[in-house]
């Protein structure tokens, strides 16, 4: 086809500039989109028979080069072969097609243009030729590739956890809802479930958080081999793993999660040597035990908890109970505050009876919640509500309060107690908030620290912040505090806890208290017990004392202070005056010749 010849002239204005003159409309339009597009105009093999100067310009060739050459002399390689036929079916038909083409120029750079073909059409109705009107979009291209690239980089930084490469907790949530999309309706089973490596805190404290970086990469790269193809692994935080597992049973599951946990077992060296670590594992079933994400979440969670419970190193699939135990368990809390807030909460208090009468009896607080519908219930009742920390803490601060106030109230009294015991937990040395009450009551109540007993148990020396305890009992002992070992032999106290502890008084758990007049076992224990104890320079107090008999033979061993029914339960503070007037006349009854260690004292 001939080139479209131009049909206007240019005259000089008086200014300086040109302007055209035009014969009609279609040359002014002409001129117009010869000025601002791209045009080029082929046969319908293809053959270029006409380009205006803007395509010389961004194909960097010349009309010369360009006129009578095929218009695949700019084909970039980018699309496919199927992509120009698409092109070709298109306006082969007489239909006008558009898009975006990427074209090579004549130094081998690329460039985009937003492109629309217009078929010609013969009077006849035939295709003779094709115009191509093109707009410079390289610019626009290269942003929104720089833009995917970006959207790319942050796809990864938000799917992808940094420390160990593997996938995070955002992209674990996404393979989770995915799964539940496509099994909507079917409910196809799958297994999502949580692990912890074990003790982990305690390695980051004794070797250093770059320790604990190497367990967190090492153990990521043995797991994403042994996941197969049927498992999918994310990094939640800290030391939480999250696993999604497919196509398996239950049996099946049980098997990949023991291999798991073989996995985790396998030596790695840190810290100058081969060490082993181990995990705990909880396991939730879609549909079964959740078909939300949440649910799925809670329930592998709970499970996760049990697993640590039973002793960790271990697997342990959701059970309906753990919901049942959990939902009491909040139900309690909630119970809990109410009575704080309602002051249904009180102290009680027990003699503890020296045998040697020139000393004062002392007194342990014991709490006691005076429920509006269950009566009045002991620590016991409600023990698992002190296994949440935010809870221990709330009922150490009232115990704390109340403990000064009942004091004011004996010395008001004109009694004056050897000592009296508070029982403290963990939660009570999380921050410096409870010494510093502990003091400010004192000075603000004028009763002495040296009034006061703190009784902690063995287990308290197993938890992570037993660091926090140890600093807070040597304040409390320098301060003139007794402190006293509780439930002594029950747990996992050691020897050196009791030459290296500022302990002053060793406390026998009343289980072995109870069988000792009719079990020898026992009765070695305890006598035992109150051996070693002395030798150490502590005193002993016996709990769970409920008969003449224990008494009368732990007096014989030289016992120094006997709690327990036999000489009163725990009662309201105003009746502490009549239980102290009864005890001289007890301990003198023990100590009268004929009684079996009397006259021994």
């Amino acid at each position: 086809m001939e080139a479209p010849k131009r049909r206007w002239m240019v005259s000089e204005m008086g200014d300086g500039s040109t302007h055209p003159h035009y014969s009609g409309n279609e040359d002014f339009i002409r001129y117009a989109l010869d000025s601002a597009a791209i045009v080029a105009i082929t046969d319908i093999k293809g053959t270029i028979t006409f380009v205006n100067q803007k395509f010389c310009e961004i194909s960097g060739y010349t009309q010369e080069e360009l006129i009578g050459a095929n218009h695949r002399i700019l084909n970039s390689g980018i699309h496919r072969t199927e992509f120009f036929r698409q092109i070709y079916r298109q306006i082969a038909h007489g239909l006008n097609w558009h898009g975006e083409i990427c074209n090579r120029r004549k130094d081998g750079t690329l460039y985009w243009v937003d492109t629309t073909i217009v078929p010609h059409i013969t009077e006849t109705g035939k295709v003779d030729s094709y115009t191509s009107i093109r707009f410079d979009v390289t610019q626009r291209k290269l942003i929104e590739e720089d833009l995917r690239a970006a959207n790319k980089q942050l796809d990864t930084l938000a799917n992808i956890d940094p420390l160990t490469g593997i996938p995070n907790r955002r992209r674990f949530g996404e393979v989770v809802t995915d799964l539940l999309a496509e099994g909507a309706g079917q409910e196809a089973p799958f297994y999502l479930a949580l692990m912890d490596i074990d003790a982990f805190k305690e390695i980051n404290d004794a070797f250093g958080h770059d320790v604990g970086d190497l367990i967190m990469q090492t153990m990521s790269s043995r797991l994403m081999v042994q996941k197969g193809e049927n498992g999918s692994l994310s990094r939640l935080g800290g030391d939480e793993f999250g696993f999604v597992v497919t196509g398996m049973d239950d049996n099946q599951a049980v098997h990949f999660f023991n291999e798991i946990l073989e996995v985790i077992r396998r030596p790695i060296r840190f810290g100058g040597t081969l060490r082993r670590c181990s995990a705990s594992i909880g396991i939730a079933r879609y549909p079964d035990h959740g078909d939300t994400l949440s649910a799925l979440l809670k329930a592998a969670d709970m499970a996760l908890y049990h697993a640590k419970y039973l002793g960790r190193d271990r697997i342990e699939f959701f059970e309906a109970k753990l919901k049942v135990a959990l939902d009491q368990k909040a139900e309690l809390l909630g119970e809990i505050e109410v009575a704080l807030r309602r002051n249904e909460l009180a102290l009680f208090y027990q003699p503890v009876v020296p045998l040697d009468l020139t000393q004062p009896p002392s007194l342990e607080a014991l709490m006691r919640w005076r429920h509006p519908s269950r009566g009045l219930l002991t620590p016991e009742m409600f023990q698992a509500a002190l296994e949440d920390k935010s809870t221990a803490a709330a009922l150490g601060r009232f115990m704390l309060e109340q403990v000064f106030q009942d004091a004011v109230k004996l010395r008001n009294f004109g009694i004056r107690p050897g000592h009296i015991a508070i029982n403290l937990t963990n939660a009570d040395f999380r921050s410096d908030q409870f010494l510093d009450r502990f003091f400010e009551l004192s000075r603000e109540t004028g009763i002495p620290p040296e009034w006061f007993c703190v009784e902690v148990t063995e287990g308290m020396f197993l938890e992570r912040s037993h660091e926090l305890l140890h600093k807070g009992l040597h304040c409390l002992h320098d301060a003139g505090v007794m402190i006293a070992l509780d439930d002594f032999g029950t747990g996992y106290a050691s020897l050196t806890h009791l030459q290296k502890l500022p302990l002053d008084r060793i406390k026998i758990d009343k289980s072995f208290v109870a069988n000792i007049v009719s079990a020898p076992d026992d009765l070695a224990i305890v006598q035992g017990i109150i051996e070693i104890g002395h030798k150490l320079g502590k005193t002993i107090v016996a709990e769970g004392v409920e008969t003449r008999a224990q008494a009368e033979l732990l007096a014989s061993m030289k016992c120094d202070f006997l709690q327990g029914w036999y000489f009163g339960k725990a009662e309201d503070p105003a009746l502490v005056e009549d239980a102290f007037q009864n005890i001289p006349m007890m301990v003198r009854e023990l100590k009268r010749p004929g009684f079996p260690g009397g006259s021994d004292l």
